[in-house]
């Protein structure tokens, strides 16, 4: 009973909620209403579940997916949709080819390591070489100044994603980022410590997503904060930096 307890109460402040509708919902919702077109970037689009919904904002979304069979899937639904620029290429902090290990072909599963998935009745057999560039040289080759909404969802590879937008980071223009962080993150060996280190050393603050779409500040890092199921987390400029 107090394990079921425990995990009711972690479920309320987001802890494994992440993937639902409203949570998503609720980031987009952030967004500062502005008379000028927002740019998102949906890095980790698969087959177009996040796009759907960010198509409902004034925006223009640069869509991210390195998967042949998932980017097929997006081309077929949004190709011709002239709010968004659809890109077959995974990003990370190098440029280069790495390996992308699945399940199924366009598996949401799909990731950049050898994901040890066993326990939930999945194994990734399958692989394939996908392309690799940064968020830096990307927005250099395409002119982007701003981005108002980085969203990640790259099953584990999330900080390597960020370590590839120094430049971005750097000059603040990057406005809010959102991204999973659960097993995946134990695969590729990163730590909430270390997204709340990164975010911290430029003046963003981290909060984590409740289920009920509010965000929860995180002033301070507590190792009790290693939860590793699949919650959202939510970055901005700290108001109360200098």
């Amino acid at each position: 009973m107090l394990r079921h307890i425990v995990k009711w109460v972690q479920y309320a402040q987001g802890i494994g909620a992440a993937r639902r509708r409203n949570v998503d919902q609720a980031v987009l919702k952030r967004l500062k209403p502005s008379p000028k077109t927002l740019m998102i970037f949906d890095v980790g689009a698969n087959r177009g579940q996040y796009l759907q919904l960010a198509l409902k904002q004034n925006a223009l979304i640069h869509a991210f997916e390195p998967s042949s069979a998932a980017f097929t899937e997006l081309a077929k639904r949004f190709a011709s949709n002239s709010n968004v620029v659809l890109n077959n290429l995974a990003l990370g902090s190098q440029p280069g080819t790495q390996t992308l290990y699945y399940d199924v072909p366009g598996s949401e599963l799909s990731s950049l390591y050898p994901r040890h998935v066993a326990h939930h009745g999945h194994s990734l057999t399958h692989k394939e070489p996908v392309e690799v560039d940064t968020l830096d040289n990307y927005c250099v080759m395409k002119g982007i100044e701003h981005i108002d909404l980085l969203k990640l969802d790259v099953e584990g590879h999330e900080l390597e994603v960020l370590k590839g937008a120094q430049q971005l980071f750097a000059s603040g223009r990057i406005a809010t980022v959102s991204f999973e962080f659960g097993g995946c993150n134990i695969d590729s060996r990163t730590y909430l410590r270390d997204f709340f280190e990164f975010f911290s050393a430029r003046h963003m603050q981290l909060a984590r997503v409740s289920t009920f779409g509010h965000l929860q500040p995180i002033a301070n890092y507590d190792e009790s904060l290693e939860q590793f199921r699949t919650t959202c987390y939510f970055a901005t400029v700290d108001v109360n930096s200098s």
